[in-house]
């Protein structure tokens, strides 16, 4: 979950509302669900909504009016997520700020924008932003390297001879050669679960950036990876 919504879990310092700022990719949503689970709201006091249609029209937020005007049904508080919020129409806009602007005790409204420049910088102001990134994507193998992959997985026990040949096939690669380092590390860590040949690749990797010669850090990681 977002660091600053585990600092105000921590701190029990709790607004009314906030603004969760993120691309459509990013963990706004599942951080929301799991903020409202953190701060003890029951499931029926946690609500979450997305426009019926292409917006937000007035009727759907009266009708989220109407839900909270008396607060909590079973825990500490009410958790309304509202999806897409930035795209409340003018007037359902205007409706709901009245309700930002004297909010109901145990209430805390979570509004999730793709585009914060899209809502009303009255809402925008009666809100604690946070910012999202995307989503950290996990590695995945590249085909095109299936032929390192498959020789970094099988130097145990080789002769010099083919060590030095897998060396001189990496050196071809200078032009790429620490993003290949590096997906070969991951390829060791997520696949072969070799932690000894992560840290070989990875040294190489710094040897490298500590502008040594490419050719001598490239035999050694090779000898290297003979002895795991």
């Amino acid at each position: 979950m977002h660091r600053v919504l585990e600092g105000i879990i921590r701190n029990d310092r709790v607004a009314s509302a906030y603004l969760f700022v993120g691309p459509p990719d990013s963990n706004k949503k599942e951080d929301a669900e799991e903020f409202a689970d953190r701060l003890g709201a029951k499931k029926i006091d946690k609500i979450i909504l997305e426009p019926r249609g292409a917006s937000f029209k007035i009727d759907q937020v009266r009708e989220i009016q109407q839900t909270v005007r008396y607060g909590p049904a079973a825990g500490r508080y009410l958790c309304v997520i509202i999806e897409r919020s930035d795209e409340m129409t003018d007037e359902a806009a205007a409706a709901f700020l009245k309700t930002l602007e004297e909010p109901p005790a145990g209430v805390v409204f979570i509004l999730l924008v793709a585009r914060e420049d899209r809502i009303p910088s009255t809402i925008v102001s009666r809100c604690q932003k946070i910012i999202f990134g995307e989503k950290e994507k996990a590695w995945q193998p590249d085909p095109e390297l299936a032929p390192f992959y498959q020789k970094i997985s099988l130097t145990r026990g080789q002769k010099i001879s083919e060590l030095f040949g897998l060396s001189m096939e990496l050196e071809k690669e200078k032009e790429r050669i620490e993003a290949l380092l590096y997906d070969l590390a991951f390829y060791a860590k997520e696949e072969l679960k070799n932690l000894k040949l992560v840290r070989v690749l990875l040294d190489a990797i710094k040897n490298l950036k500590k502008k040594a010669n490419l050719k001598l850090a490239l035999d050694v990681a090779c000898l290297k990876m003979s002895e795991i």
